[in-house]
């Protein structure tokens, strides 16, 4: 524990902890605002849409593959 010397010290440190509390509410603010925007139906929709859509680009892509190199029996 720290020892103080004088009520300076004291209101110094009080500050600082209520700067980082600030930041640290300011942040948590930051992070549910951007909870909030990915878990918009819109975003979830888009999102699947486009990893279905690499899937598919990647299947097609190896049966070509495939094809072309007389892999498949």
């Amino acid at each position: 524990m720290k020892k103080y010397t004088s009520f300076n010290e004291i209101d110094k440190d009080l500050k600082l902890l209520r700067l980082r509390n600030q930041i640290a509410k300011q942040k948590a603010s930051i992070d549910v605002a951007y909870l909030k925007s990915d878990l918009k139906i819109t975003n979830i929709l888009s999102e699947l849409l486009a990893s279905l859509g690499k899937r598919y680009f990647y299947k097609q892509v190896i049966e070509k593959l495939v094809k072309k190199l007389g892999l498949k029996r």
